[in-house]
């Protein structure tokens, strides 16, 4: 004859209480060690997902071995030269090239081709104009022209990247702007969870094959730079690079592919953007007439555009998680990034029904 409920004694049916709870644990312990997360790296050209992507293979994959390292050399080399020349060219473009302190370095880079090497003569020459306070000058003019603002660090640091002998550190591979073309994908394991990571190229010409990765996804990250809201696209020099940016997010966070998709957003370049706003008024810029916090605060104009892209969701009861991010600070990325796949994980548990 089996046991009622009733003839179980408290100490029986709190171990059953506590047996159940053990189970439940194994089985969602079981689901996440079964799960493979795929997880998409969305958003305009520039706005830092490659850095991301390059910081999930320095804190979750091996690194940069030596060979890779090297492999960036040139790369490193060539966003060096080719910021310079723009700077100079923005700077005759100005008419300000009279005024700039050595003629003979100005010309020099102006006139040389961006893929020649990064030799002791170049490299002198480009040490010669950042110590020029026209230059500088002109690169605080950044958003008036293209240039790739991460290539500043390289500026700085000239004499160390054209030493004979130079192999890029993590910070340098960082800052180093490739444009993605096509599909990128990498398998990390974090916590004994698969993670595939998938970066995509933000140029409008690329945004086309996003479609071959909608497929399956259970998380977005979406990566918007704070730090264009003054700067005009590289593909349209008369479409400001925000609005472009939130055009684009709208688009995907209410697109059908993600209804049931984890969606995060990243607004990112947290340290350029305050660094604008310290010498900006957001409101001086056109497209934002409607900015109503103070002038020069940084934290005003964070939460204004939060808002921008908070208004773009169209299904109310779709969460967005959002952080501020710098994506060359590994430490930042870390915290981020382990705050965010807490997220996914339990968003996806819960969908699958152990939560």
């Amino acid at each position: 004859m089996g046991l009622c409920g009733s003839s179980l004694t408290p100490e029986e049916k709190k171990e059953i209480v506590k047996t159940r709870s053990i189970e439940e644990q194994n089985a969602i312990d079981h689901a996440k060690d079964e799960m493979t997360i795929k997880l998409l790296l969305l958003g305009a050209g520039e706005s830092g997902k490659s850095t991301i992507f390059k910081q999930m293979k320095l804190l979750y994959g091996k690194g940069f071995n030596e060979d890779e390292r090297r492999d960036w050399i040139p790369k490193i080399h060539m966003g060096t030269v080719s910021a310079m020349k723009a700077v100079c060219a923005a700077t005759a473009r100005f008419g300000v090239h009279d005024k700039v302190l050595n003629q003979s370095a100005f010309s020099f880079i102006l006139e040389m081709n961006e893929r020649e090497s990064l030799t002791t003569q170049v490299a002198e020459n480009i040490k010669l104009l950042w110590a020029d306070p026209i230059i500088v000058e002109v690169w605080d003019r950044r958003c008036e022209y293209q240039v790739i603002e991460s290539n500043e660090l390289y500026f700085s640091k000239i004499d160390v990247i054209s030493t004979p002998g130079y192999v890029p550190s993590d910070e340098d591979i960082l800052a180093s702007r490739v444009r993605t073309c096509g599909i990128v994908e990498e398998t990390f394991v974090i916590e004994n969870v698969e993670f595939v990571i998938i970066d995509v190229g933000g140029q409008r010409n690329e945004r086309k094959k996003w479609i071959h990765c909608f497929d399956n996804v259970n998380a977005v990250i979406f990566v918007a730079a704070l730090s264009e809201f003054d700067q005009m696209m590289f593909e349209d020099e008369t479409q400001n690079r925000m609005i472009d940016t939130l055009h684009l997010f709208e688009s995907i966070c209410n697109s059908r592919w993600f209804q049931k998709t984890a969606m995060i957003l990243f607004l990112n370049k947290r340290d350029l953007f305050a660094r604008k706003v310290a010498k900006k008024n957001i409101r001086e810029v056109g497209e934002w007439q409607d900015y109503e916090g103070k002038a020069y605060d940084y934290d005003d104009g964070v939460t204004f555009f939060l808002q921008k892209f908070l208004e773009k969701n169209q299904h109310k009861t779709k969460d967005i998680y959002t952080h501020v991010t710098c994506a060359t600070d590994t430490e930042n990325v870390k915290v981020v990034f382990n705050a965010t796949k807490d997220i996914i994980l339990k968003f996806n548990l819960e969908a699958s029904g152990f939560m």
